[in-house]
């Protein structure tokens, strides 16, 4: 989707919709946010229901009012982030043709490596970034906690062990302890939405879990700051994003006015995505978001994505906040299909479906998964 630029206001994308929002000021400004809440969650396993209410209220006005939050004093220890972003610049210093052979076409769920490309030229899309991409995988062992893959399951996620022996080990012990985190935050949401702490685990029994490590490439041409991933707004339930060093994270509030997220190591940047937009009943609003980088710097991102399970089907669990959720459903493993199919059509999996004669209306998530003929 090609996304225009305007010295009016910004054009962003929001699942398949390209919209747009106009600069407000003066008299026409809107009361909004300018810097990002943070939220201390050291005690969000306590046994006492009426802290977890405390945080779960903090979470809940955060969410209604701006849509992101930093969270400290996580339950995800220093040391495991820490490992996690070393393991992961030793993996990006890799030669081309060493990271090649993990590359997303090698797994049906396009997970592994995808490259840079530098003739993309426009501005936010390949030419700035390459990525490494894990997560849901029965296959491994390291997720058996949450389900055992059926016999016959192909195996999704890639691991370089051969060349990094310990990457793969130090990338699940941050994966373990940012899902059980997660987990927990669902119950947080349940309980700012009034609703029993319990509520929205049924969505959630075996979330969609994605991490899409993002690292930014130094623009050596470059004289000013630029932007590297367009304007959007997650379509997700929650986004966990650690950051280290260097930030970028760029948020736009009611008045089409971009807010920077300034890195806080060993604190998660966590913002609302669409699907808990729809549970909500429209309260907790999916912000739109890009990120920029100054010149010559290079940086990598550490993103956990939390969605339902592809089995299930939202709704909204609380009175209707706003129009654009009325009435709906969605199906989560549909629409994740639908989004691979749209943005891989040249992945070979895609291309053996159509090759199959199957249209994207009968495409399911189990497909990915199990050997096609």
């Amino acid at each position: 989707m090609q996304i225009p630029e305007s010295a009016d206001g910004v054009y962003f994308k929001s699942g398949d919709r390209l919209l747009y929002r106009p600069i407000l000021t003066g008299a026409n400004a809107k009361k909004t946010f300018d810097s990002i809440p943070t939220i201390d969650v050291a005690d969000i396993f306590s046994p006492d229901l009426e802290v977890r209410r405390r945080i779960a209220k903090q979470i809940g006005q955060a969410a209604e009012e701006v849509g992101f939050m930093y969270l400290v004093n996580p339950p995800v220890k220093p040391e495991k982030m820490d490992e996690a972003f070393d393991a992961l610049k030793s993996f990006f210093a890799l030669p081309d043709e060493v990271k090649m052979k993990y590359h997303v076409n090698n797994s049906p769920a396009a997970k592994g490596f995808t490259p840079c490309n530098p003739s993309d030229k426009r501005p936010g899309f390949a030419g700035a970034r390459e990525t490494f991409g894990m997560g849901n995988d029965y296959t491994d062992p390291e997720q058996h906690a949450i389900k055992t893959a059926p016999p016959g399951t192909v195996p999704l996620n890639q691991w370089p062990d051969e060349e990094l022996p310990e990457f793969r080990k130090k990338l699940y012990s941050y994966f373990q302890d940012v899902y059980i985190f997660s987990k927990a935050l669902v119950r947080i949401f349940s309980l700012a939405l009034d609703l029993e702490e319990t509520a929205l685990d049924e969505f959630f029994e075996t979330p969609f879990t994605d991490i899409t490590v993002q690292h930014y490439l130094p623009q050596p041409e470059e004289t000013e700051s630029k932007q590297v991933l367009l304007p959007h707004a997650d379509y997700g339930a929650f986004t966990l994003l650690a950051q280290r060093e260097v930030g970028g994270l760029q948020v736009l509030n009611a008045n089409a006015t971009w807010v920077p997220v300034p890195v806080k190591e060993y604190a998660f940047v966590v913002n609302t995505g669409s699907y808990l937009e729809l549970m909500s009943g429209g309260r907790f609003r999916s912000t739109v978001h890009r990120v920029c980088a100054k010149d010559n710097t290079e940086r990598t991102s550490l993103p956990f994505f939390f969605s339902p399970s592809p089995t299930a089907t939202i709704r909204p669990m609380v009175s209707i906040q706003s129009e654009d959720t009325k009435d709906k459903q969605r199906q989560i493993g549909k629409e994740h299909m639908r989004g691979m199919m749209s943005e891989r059509a040249d992945h070979p999996f895609v291309k053996k479906l159509k090759a199959l004669g199957l249209g994207p209306e009968e495409y399911t998530y189990d497909m990915i998964s199990q050997p096609l003929a």
